[in-house]
């Protein structure tokens, strides 16, 4: 299957599917010459995988809870 196809099939543009074929993030898909082969699922669509997310933010974190002592 082609990028036109599997774009259509999908609900996304074009050069979206570019940008995940790129990355590597369609599954099975192989770049031959100028065109991209996209193979299907049992489901008759293509497979994406899901993109990985940075690590967690540090400003959630909270600073120990043992009492702090203040000599006045």
């Amino acid at each position: 299957m082609g990028t036109r196809e599997a774009s259509f099939l999908l609900g996304i543009s074009r050069q979206r599917l570019l940008v995940l074929l790129a990355q590597g993030r369609v599954k099975g898909a192989q770049k031959k010459g100028r065109f991209w082969e996209i193979p299907v699922s049992d489901s008759g669509m293509p497979v994406i995988i899901p993109a990985r997310r940075g690590p967690k933010g540090m400003w959630r974190k909270r600073e120990s809870t043992t009492p702090k002592m203040i000599h006045v």
